[in-house]
C-alpha cells in the first residue's frame, strides 16, 4: 500500500509538468530567451524585432540576436522595427523558450509585395 502511494506520487510529479505546459498552466515563471534571427528577407537583419504577444513589448534584433522575457507559454513573434511603423510584417508565433532561432520569410507572393512595397514608399522609391 505504501510503495503504491510512493509509486503514485512520483507519478504525479513526473506528468504534472507536462500536463501543466499542455494547458498553459504553471507557476507563470519568467523565461529570458535569447532569440536569433534566420533572415530570408531582402532587408537588413535590424529591420526586424521580436515581439512578445501578450505584453505587445518589442525588441530589435543586433547583430541578428535579441534578448527578451515573458512568462511561461507566451508567444514571441517577428515583427519590422518600429521605425516601419506604417507597414506590418507579422512572422510566425513561436513558444518561448530559453534558446531559439526565428525565421523571418519574404517568399514572394501578393503579401510580400505589398509589405516591399510600403517598405519602398517609406523611404519614397
Amino acid at each position: 500500500m505504501i510503495l503504491a502511494a510512493v509509486v503514485a506520487l512520483g507519478l504525479v510529479k513526473l506528468v504534472l509538468p507536462i500536463v501543466q505546459d499542455a494547458l498553459h498552466t504553471g507557476d507563470g515563471a519568467v523565461i529570458r530567451a535569447e532569440v536569433r534571427l534566420i533572415n530570408q528577407c531582402p532587408l537588413a537583419n535590424s529591420s526586424f524585432a521580436v515581439r512578445n504577444t501578450d505584453t505587445g513589448r518589442s525588441i530589435p534584433f543586433s547583430n541578428g540576436r535579441a534578448q527578451i522575457e515573458g512568462a511561461q507559454g507566451t508567444y514571441l513573434q517577428i515583427v519590422l522595427a518600429s521605425r516601419f511603423d506604417d507597414v506590418t510584417f507579422s512572422g510566425e508565433k513561436q513558444r518561448i523558450k530559453p534558446q531559439m532561432t526565428m525565421t523571418a520569410d519574404c517568399t514572394s507572393g501578393e503579401r510580400m509585395r505589398g509589405v516591399m512595397d510600403g517598405i519602398g514608399d517609406k523611404f519614397g522609391n
